[in-house]
């Protein structure tokens, strides 16, 4: 479900992709809560002990987490700006928000 939940909210076009390299990213569910940092050498790390690398390919955000799960999804505008939320729903069909917040 993490691998998903990072998908839906980084789905991102190339300005929200700068944002999630300038701000870290808050996920809320009925699941719990983490955040999630995006470097710019590629690499994710999240404070939940999950990591693994990001591209963006053919215009999706693709993410392979270090166990090995991979996931793609396309790209959208999202305002590339501090306190920014915005809703998605994971694979369990529970509603999901996102948040940029200050690294």
């Amino acid at each position: 479900m993490f691998l998903t939940a990072i998908i839906a909210a980084v789905a991102l076009q190339s300005s929200g992709m700068d944002a999630l390299l300038q701000y870290d990213l808050h996920v809320a569910s009925p699941a719990g809560e983490y955040t999630v940092t995006f470097n710019e050498d590629g690499t994710y790390t999240s404070n939940a002990g999950i990591e693994g690398t990001w591209e963006v390919v053919d215009g999706e955000l693709c993410t392979t987490r270090s166990t090995g799960e991979h996931a793609c999804e396309a790209l959208m505008d999202v305002p590339a700006e501090a306190g920014t939320s915005w809703t998605g729903t994971n694979t369990a069909g529970q509603e999901v928000t996102f948040t940029l917040v200050e690294r």
